[in-house]
C-alpha cells in the first residue's frame, strides 16, 4: 500500500491515539543500543519509538504492537482498520 506523506502523517496521529486509550503512552526518544519497543515501567505501559525512525518504521511498530489485540470494540475510521489489517 503506497501511501503519501499525509496519509502517513493522518495515519500516525490516528495510531498514537488509539493506543493512548489503550493505556499505552507514546514516547520519542533518542536511542542508541535499541531501536523501538513495548515496556512497562512501575505498572504503566510506554510504546518507545526511536525520534530517528522513518515514517514507515513508526508505523509498522504500531502496527506490530496493536497486531493480536482485540479492537472490535473501538471505532476506528477505515483507513486505520484497512492499515492494520493489512490490507
Amino acid at each position: 500500500m503506497s501511501m503519501d506523506v499525509q496519509e502517513q502523517m493522518y495515519l500516525l496521529k490516528e495510531l498514537e491515539m488509539l493506543v493512548s486509550r489503550l493505556d499505552i503512552r507514546v514516547r520519542y526518544e533518542q536511542l542508541t543500543d535499541a531501536r523501538s519497543g513495548l515496556c512497562m515501567l512501575k505498572g504503566a505501559a510506554y510504546l518507545i519509538i526511536a525520534t530517528d525512525a522513518t515514517m514507515e518504521e513508526k508505523l509498522e511498530i504500531f502496527r506490530r504492537v496493536l497486531s493480536g489485540r482485540d479492537l472490535s470494540n473501538i471505532y476506528l475510521p477505515p483507513a486505520v482498520r484497512e492499515f492494520l489489517s493489512g490490507a
